[in-house]
Protein backbone atom coordinates (compact mmCIF):
# COMPACT_ATOMS: atom_id res chain seq x y z
CA UNK A 1 0.00 0.00 0.00
CA UNK A 2 1.29 3.33 -0.98
CA UNK A 3 1.52 6.05 1.66
CA UNK A 4 -0.98 8.14 -0.58
CA UNK A 5 -3.28 5.12 -0.30
CA UNK A 6 -2.60 5.09 3.09
CA UNK A 7 -3.34 8.66 3.51
CA UNK A 8 -6.72 8.68 1.70
CA UNK A 9 -8.03 5.49 3.59
CA UNK A 10 -7.26 7.61 7.10
CA UNK A 11 -8.98 10.05 5.88
CA UNK A 12 -12.19 8.41 4.58
CA UNK A 13 -12.26 6.92 8.40
CA UNK A 14 -11.99 10.59 9.82
CA UNK A 15 -14.91 11.28 7.60
CA UNK A 16 -16.65 7.88 8.49
CA UNK A 17 -16.25 8.63 12.36
CA UNK A 18 -17.54 12.31 11.71
CA UNK A 19 -20.68 10.48 9.61
CA UNK A 20 -21.91 7.86 12.32
CA UNK A 21 -21.46 10.87 15.13
CA UNK A 22 -23.84 12.80 13.20
CA UNK A 23 -25.87 9.43 12.88
CA UNK A 24 -25.87 9.07 16.53
CA UNK A 25 -26.87 12.85 17.48
CA UNK A 26 -30.43 12.43 15.03
CA UNK A 27 -31.10 8.94 16.42
CA UNK A 28 -30.68 10.14 19.86
CA UNK A 29 -32.74 13.43 18.94
CA UNK A 30 -35.59 11.20 17.10
CA UNK A 31 -35.94 8.89 19.93
CA UNK A 32 -35.96 11.91 22.45
CA UNK A 33 -38.76 13.93 20.19
CA UNK A 34 -40.73 10.78 19.24
CA UNK A 35 -40.49 7.87 21.18
CA UNK A 36 -40.32 9.81 25.14
CA UNK A 37 -41.21 6.41 26.84
CA UNK A 38 -37.78 4.75 25.71
CA UNK A 39 -35.61 7.65 25.62
CA UNK A 40 -33.62 6.96 29.15
CA UNK A 41 -33.38 3.60 28.29
CA UNK A 42 -31.66 4.02 24.75
CA UNK A 43 -29.71 6.87 25.87
CA UNK A 44 -28.40 4.44 29.32
CA UNK A 45 -27.87 1.68 27.09
CA UNK A 46 -27.67 1.97 23.18
CA UNK A 47 -26.85 5.61 22.66
CA UNK A 48 -24.41 4.98 25.61
CA UNK A 49 -22.63 1.82 23.93
CA UNK A 50 -22.33 3.99 20.59
CA UNK A 51 -21.33 7.21 21.94
CA UNK A 52 -18.31 5.49 23.84
CA UNK A 53 -17.31 3.00 21.21
CA UNK A 54 -16.69 6.91 18.76
CA UNK A 55 -15.01 8.53 21.45
CA UNK A 56 -14.96 12.49 22.22
CA UNK A 57 -19.26 11.96 22.89
CA UNK A 58 -18.48 13.13 26.38
CA UNK A 59 -18.50 9.08 27.96
CA UNK A 60 -14.87 8.67 29.61
CA UNK A 61 -13.56 4.95 28.62
CA UNK A 62 -10.24 3.40 28.90
CA UNK A 63 -10.55 1.33 26.09
CA UNK A 64 -10.23 1.79 22.68
CA UNK A 65 -12.36 4.02 20.55
CA UNK A 66 -12.87 5.65 17.02
CA UNK A 67 -11.47 8.60 17.96
CA UNK A 68 -8.30 7.10 19.69
CA UNK A 69 -7.31 4.99 17.08
CA UNK A 70 -7.36 8.07 14.34
CA UNK A 71 -5.43 9.63 16.69
CA UNK A 72 -2.84 7.01 17.19
CA UNK A 73 -2.66 6.72 13.79
CA UNK A 74 -2.68 9.92 12.47
CA UNK A 75 1.27 10.22 12.04
CA UNK A 76 1.46 6.75 10.09
CA UNK A 77 -0.71 8.03 7.94
CA UNK A 78 0.47 11.22 6.96
CA UNK A 79 4.31 10.46 7.49
CA UNK A 80 5.17 12.86 5.04
CA UNK A 81 2.87 15.57 5.52
CA UNK A 82 2.69 18.17 7.85
CA UNK A 83 -1.02 18.85 8.24
CA UNK A 84 -3.68 17.39 11.22
CA UNK A 85 -6.68 16.16 9.87
CA UNK A 86 -7.72 14.67 13.05
CA UNK A 87 -8.75 17.06 16.04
Amino acid sequence: MSQQQKAESFQRLVEIREEMAELVHEAQNLVRQDFRNDYSNAEAYWLAHLKCALGDMGYPTYSTTFSKFLESNEEEAYEDEDEDYFE
